[in-house]
């Protein structure tokens, strides 16, 4: 990954968690961000999760999708970049699988 790529991911990802932190949704309270994977034209931002207390995946990805404009506003405005990616939510499944196997060993 490029220096740059690898500075403005950590940028997003640390913003959209505060951003999150202090939402009004209380289903957005719940969401730790684990990964952000950015795409070669930086215009492209898919953001893994994974919820504190598990069993609710569904309903945060939901929520997260519904605030996706509203968090790319408070990017735009909290954040001095050119452009501000599309983001896209998902789930960590790759997260949920490595606990299983730490759990195993």
């Amino acid at each position: 990954m490029s220096r740059k790529k690898d500075r403005l991911s950590n940028l997003l990802k640390e913003e959209i968690a505060y951003i999150l932190k202090h939402a009004q949704d209380p289903r957005l309270a719940m969401v730790v961000i684990t990964r952000l994977e950015l795409s070669q034209d930086l215009k492209h931002a898919k953001v893994y999760f994974t919820t504190i207390p598990e069993g609710a995946e569904k309903e945060v990805e939901k929520a997260l999708q519904s605030a996706r404009g509203y968090i790319k506003s408070q990017l735009m405005k909290n954040l001095r970049i050119k452009f501000v990616p599309d983001l896209v939510f998902k789930f960590d499944a790759e997260l949920k699988a490595f606990e299983k196997l730490w759990e195993k060993l």
